[in-house]
Order: structure tokens, then C-alpha cells, then sequence
């Protein structure tokens, strides 16, 4: 990196054939049927094994209508995005590996058509779920309704179409390290949940929306959210599936932006921890709240997409005994991994909030509105005072100002949201848990030395400071399409993209 500007140059390898891996062989002529392929870490993973994995036959992408694009228009309008430059220079046929299959994990049966399933059934080698309602979903129907039918029922019926695939060797889920927040010591198996998930999905398909959404707060008050909540209902449907489905569940930390590749620093994903980051780059943010007893457990997206290809790589053609002391014999059907980052690199809360403010302070921009000023507590109380003063009275002010010109005023809905986001990291800052990654380090074990180096997943080779540095300047270049400041124009520079 030069100048403190975002070069190609700086984020990708040589495009020199190398060596065939271990993996790629695996990879070799395989369908791999994705769900979730439009979202932030299907995105990452749709890339990866077009650029990495390039002599695989057909990946199949389970694809939604929305605003008014069908299935086919929404991934050739994916695939317009610069974030994909690279593999299509190292992939000139890519297109012709990628299938759209229409259909909706809201509704039933994932909404696939039978004439579509007829004609994929036999084809698919393996099935990699990532498909899940979020907290920042907008849908007509209550939050809990949303997310049970999106993220467990469309699990369980998943899982009965797969039935169907006669050639399936592999079926990865992307859960959350999150699903079992009681638990002190939480080790890479299933742990029970005090409701049977076919009684959520029955609750959901026959009460109104109003009695879900009163008694929803009853129901995941274990959790930290409903989609915590739901992620564990679904471990509990691949559970009862038992040894028939060749399975294994990969259980994420916060998903960030990319460490490494395709390009250092890349995000298109507005989360709770994003907004925050963002918006103390524009001096809008200068409180965070930040437990420094507890980790944040973030995890780059480029790292998790490398462990679900290797997991996959792993179920298809290299399955052997792991033999892991810390889980009991009777519950090794389905392997999990528990990919948390305070097993590599530990960043606390407080830390974090450190490193939001330290690197958006090196980042100057034109849209500033101040220039930053940071506060970062482990009080919770003592956030709440410092964001009266320090955001809701500045803002009154400043919207007031703008209501005067006779403009729309924002800023005070602005901080309602991130005092929104803010409550509800707060829940997850509760959570003192320890998680035992043993599978991971087996499966780490078992990659050859080259692929390790094509699909590292080992957190612990990484450097916060780095990392956020480059991750703070991608959420500026990528989401705010504001470029850098240059010293002078390079062909090559990453100018304002908005991915």
C-alpha cells in the first residue's frame, strides 16, 4: 500500500498457473447447489470457486425475484461488480459454470419449481445452505415469522429435497458460534434446545402475526436475537437427520470484511457493526460501547469462505475418523467447527471500538461532518450519558438548523439507528464463552502445503491493525463509493466503486 491508497496490485497474487491442490482435484467436475449466493458471504464464496476451484462443472444458485429483477437479471447484475475483475481474468467461461434456479427459502419446499428439481436432482455433488433471514431484513410479515420460515423450516425442507439427490456427498450449513450463549464451554457438538423446532415452524404457519409478536421475546430470551435463535433450531433439524446426510455445520463469529482476496478490505454488508464503524469515519459516531472482558469474535469473510470450502472439500472425498477427545463418540455423525476468532487472534470489545476510531482517524474524507472525536466505554451507563451529549443534542441542533432551510432533516433518525445497532451488540457484549475449536485445527492439519496457501483459514497469520486498517478504507471506497485521497492518478488504483 502506498500513499494510503487501495492499488490492485497491493491485494492479488500473480496470476501464474500454479501446481493443482489436493482440493481442486476434489472439485474437479463436481454441482454444488448454493443457497444465499447474492448475499454478502455467497458473494465470497461464488467468486472463490469460480477463481479457485475453475474445472468444477455447475454451480447452481437458489435465487429470489426482488424489486422487480428476476432470478437471472439480479446475478448478471452481480456479476457487473468490479469485486468479480479478478476471477474473470483467471476465468474468461465462468458463465457458463453458473445456473440460476429460481426459488425463495420464505416459502415452502425453498420454493423450487418440481420441473426445475427434476432436472438438477440428479446433478448435485453437494449442497452449501448460507441462506438466512437477518435482523436488518425489511418484510411484511413479524420478525419471528420471517426468520423461522427462512432460516429453519427452509433448512428442514433442504434437507428432505436433498433426499432426492442420489449423487449428494456433502451438505454444509453456515451457523453461528452464537446458538448457544448459556453454555460456558461450548465444544464443536450439538447441544439440546428447550423447543422441538417442528413445534416453532407449527406455531409460525398457524398463529397471527400479532400473537408471534408478543410472544416472541419469550421464546429467545436465551439468545441473543431470533436469528441467534433460529440457527440453533436449525443444528437441531440437521441433528435429527442423523449419520444419512453427509453433514457438517460451520459455526461464524461476526462476519467482516475481506483480509486478503480477492481484494484486501471488500465489503457490501451494512450490518450493526458496520454502521458503526462507518459512521465514526464520518465523525458522526464518537461513543462506543465495549466490554473489555469480552471478545467480539470477527471473523474476515474471505478466512470463513475458505473453512466452508474445505469443510466441503473434507465430506466429499476425504472423510475419515476425526478423532476428538473433547466431544463424546455417540455425537460425531455431523462434524462441527467452531470458527471463533478468539481461538487465533483475541480482540475485545473495547479493542475493537479502539480500533474503529484509531484507523477511521488516518482515513480523511470530504463527507466529515467533524472531525473524529472518540469516546470508548465498558459502561453501559456511562454510554448512555455520553450519547445524549455527544449524538441526540447534536443532532436536534443540526436538524433543527436544516428544518429552518427547508430541508429534510436526518441526522436524528441517523442516530437512532446506531443507538439501535448499539443495543443490540450489547447483548452479544454478555456473552463470556469460551469455544473449543478442535475440528478446525484437525482440518487444518490435514491440508497439503499448497493448500494451505490457497485456502488459508488460519486466523491467527493475521494482524488487527492491518486488517482494520484496510477494512475501515474499504467501507469508504466500497460502500460509500468516496475515494481515497490520491497523490497522483495511477491507472490501477481503486478509485469509487460501490460494490
Amino acid at each position: 500500500m502506498e500513499g494510503g491508497d487501495i492499488f490492485i496490485q497491493d491485494f492479488i497474487n500473480d496470476l501464474q498457473e500454479s501446481p493443482e491442490s489436493q482440493i481442486q482435484k476434489c472439485f474437479r467436475g463436481s454441482s454444488i447447489l448454493i443457497t444465499g449466493g447474492t448475499g454478502f458471504v455467497g458473494k465470497v464464496l461464488i467468486e472463490k470457486l469460480l477463481r479457485s476451484c475453475r474445472d468444477l462443472n455447475t454451480i447452481y444458485l437458489v435465487v429470489r425475484p426482488l424489486n422487480g429483477q428476476n432470478p437471472n437479471e439480479r446475478v448478471k447484475e452481480m456479476f457487473t461488480s468490479p469485486f468479480f475483475d479478478r476471477m474473470k481474468m483467471e476465468n474468461p467461461t465462468y458463465r457458463s459454470q453458473v445456473v440460476v434456479v429460481k426459488g425463495d427459502c420464505f416459502q415452502p419446499n425453498i420454493g423450487l419449481d418440481e420441473a426445475d428439481l427434476s432436472r438438477i436432482e440428479s446433478k448435485i455433488n453437494a449442497v452449501i445452505h448460507l441462506a438466512a433471514a437477518t435482523t436488518s431484513d425489511n418484510h411484511p410479515y413479524c420478525m419471528l415469522h420471517m426468520a423461522i420460515c427462512t432460516n429453519v423450516r427452509a433448512t428442514r425442507d433442504l434437507i428432505i429435497l436433498t433426499k432426492r439427490f442420489k449423487n449428494l456427498k456433502a451438505f454444509v450449513y453456515l451457523s453461528s458460534v452464537f446458538t448457544n450463549p448459556s453454555v460456558l464451554d461450548v465444544y464443536e457438538q450439538f447441544y439440546n434446545s428447550p423447543i422441538a423446532a417442528s413445534t416453532i415452524i407449527q406455531m409460525v404457519e398457524t398463529l397471527p402475526d400479532y400473537i408471534l409478536n408478543r410472544v416472541t421475546s419469550g421464546l429467545v430470551s436465551e439468545w441473543p436475537d431470533v436469528i441467534t435463535f433460529t440457527k440453533a433450531l436449525s443444528e437441531q433439524i440437521i441433528q435429527s437427520a442423523g449419520p444419512e446426510l453427509p453433514a457438517c455445520i460451520i459455526r461464524s463469529g461476526f462476519v467482516l470484511g475481506t483480509a486478503n482476496e480477492p481484494i484486501a478490505g471488500w465489503t457490501n454488508d451494512l450490518n450493526n457493526l458496520t454502521g458503526c464503524a462507518l459512521g465514526s469515519g464520518l465523525g458522526l459516531v464518537r461513543v462506543f460501547h465495549g466490554s473489555s472482558s469480552v471478545n467480539a469474535e470477527i471473523v474476515p469473510v474471505d478466512m470463513l469462505v475458505n473453512l466452508l470450502v474445505v469443510g466441503c472439500w473434507e465430506l466429499i472425498g476425504n472423510r475419515t475418523e476425526f478423532v476428538n477427545e473433547e466431544v463424546p463418540k455417540d455425537t460425531v455423525n455431523t462434524l462441527i467447527y467452531n470458527y471463533a476468532s478468539s481461538n487465533y487472534k483475541p480482540c475485545s470489545w473495547n479493542q475493537l471500538g479502539e480500533k474503529f476510531f484509531k484507523n477511521e482517524k488516518n482515513v480523511s474524507s470530504s463527507n466529515f461532518l467533524w472531525m473524529p472525536f472518540y469516546y470508548v466505554t465498558d459502561s453501559i451507563f456511562i454510554y448512555w450519558i455520553m450519547t445524549f451529549y455527544l449524538h441526540t443534542v447534536p443532532a436536534k441542533v443540526v436538524d433543527l438548523f436544516i428544518w429552518f432551510m427547508g430541508k429534510e432533516s436526518r441526522l436524528n433518525e441517523f442516530y437512532k439507528r446506531v443507538h439501535t445497532a448499539a443495543k443490540n451488540l450489547s447483548s452479544y457484549q454478555q456473552i463470556h464463552v469460551r469455544y473449543h475449536n478442535h475440528n478446525v485445527k484437525n482440518l487444518m492439519n490435514k491440508l497439503s502445503p499448497r493448500d494451505k496457501i490457497l485456502f488459508d483459514f488460519d486466523m491467527s497469520t493475521l494482524s488487527w491493525d492491518d486488517y482494520f486498517d484496510k477494512y475501515l478504507k474499504g467501507l469508504r471506497v466500497y460502500l460509500m463509493g468516496n475515494p481515497l485521497h490520491m497523490p497522483e492518478t495511477n491507472n490501477n488504483t481503486l478509485n469509487s466503486p460501490r460494490y
